[in-house]
């Protein structure tokens, strides 16, 4: 949880009636998603230390286009990504919007800075369906790292759920509704969703739970669903699976089975979409089902229907 003291190692001076931490403060906790908060915190920082190391004296109140145009052009020369760099001026734009709300400026300084214009695409690598089944079967269940190793697939390649929804999934989170399983989750954007899961699915997810109540590794209403089976760092199990150890595991059963390229653990989610569209199932639905508030992106995972394309016009 984001607390007050996160920025008040920098000495400035907004305005006498008004508490610098409280204002950052209520702008971090204006959002309801634990990661969009760590995010913006982590991107507003970044600029505050900016302004502190090449603009002395300077705060955010006085801040010009000049200082953002200076603060763009360090984030190239330290080779932030383009899409990383819109995305840090895109949460100071809402950090002055905010400001603008409270009358502590009158102009939002970040509007005229020009962003990079990036194509909507995704270039994830996603699989077929065949690659998909190989790889499931790949997984040797006989350990309890096989067991978590294939519910954590098996769930990622039915629902194409985002890396922190699975990660963070608690126990409680597990559900009946009208004689079908479902999870419980908070989606991007602050989205209840609801999910089914399929035989399969709870198949291994059940092998997962009885393993871990076998070997007295019981689950609690609050504790993650998927935990690491050992830590030789600090002995604590009860934490989520980070991103790497997910793409870990999914890049280790994608080499044993042959398949080769950029495969992450966002391929789960790419792969699923594609499977749900080449199936005919409208866009809207795949979207809903998915956590798509637009379905321009969901259009944009649709790479399975370009290749065809690619593929008619080179024949062509």
């Amino acid at each position: 949880m984001t607390s007050l003291q996160n920025f008040s190692g920098f000495q400035i001076d907004l305005a006498a009636k008004v508490d610098r931490n409280k204002i950052y403060y209520g702008f971090i906790h204006n959002f309801s998603s634990p990661h969009t908060r760590d995010a913006y915190t982590r991107d507003l920082r970044k600029f505050l230390h900016f302004l502190a190391e090449s603009f002395r004296g300077m705060n955010e109140i006085h801040v010009e286009h000049a200082h953002l145009v200076a603060f763009k052009e360090s984030l190239v020369k330290e080779k932030y990504s383009q899409r990383s760099i819109n995305r840090l001026l895109a949460t100071l734009w809402s950090f002055y919007d905010y400001l603008m709300d409270l009358e502590l400026v009158d102009k939002n300084p970040v509007g005229r800075v020009k962003r990079f214009s990036i194509p909507k695409e995704v270039r994830t690598q996603d699989l077929t369906d065949e690659q998909v089944s190989d790889l499931l079967v790949a997984i040797d269940t006989s350990t309890g790292a096989g067991k978590l190793h294939k519910a954590v697939l098996s769930l990622f390649f039915t629902t194409g759920m985002r890396h922190r929804e699975v990660s963070h999934l608690q126990f409680k989170c597990l559900d009946e509704e009208n004689g079908f399983t479902i999870i419980r989750y908070t989606a991007k954007g602050a989205q209840e969703m609801v999910t089914p899961l399929n035989p399969k699915v709870l198949s291994a997810l059940g092998d997962y739970l009885r393993w871990c109540e076998e070997e007295n590794y019981p689950m609690g209403a609050e504790d993650y669903i998927f935990r690491p089976t050992r830590n030789a760092h600090s002995g604590n199990l009860n934490k989520p699976l980070d991103p790497k150890s997910l793409n870990y595991i999914i890049k280790r059963y994608a080499k044993k089975v042959g398949v080769t390229g950029n495969i992450t653990i966002h391929s789960a989610r790419s792969t699923v979409i594609g499977m749900l569209l080449d199936k005919g199932h409208a866009l809207e639905r795949v979207a809903d089902f998915v956590g798509h508030k637009n379905i321009s992106m969901t259009k944009a995972y649709n790479k399975r229907k370009l290749k065809i394309q690619q593929s008619l016009s080179l024949e062509l």
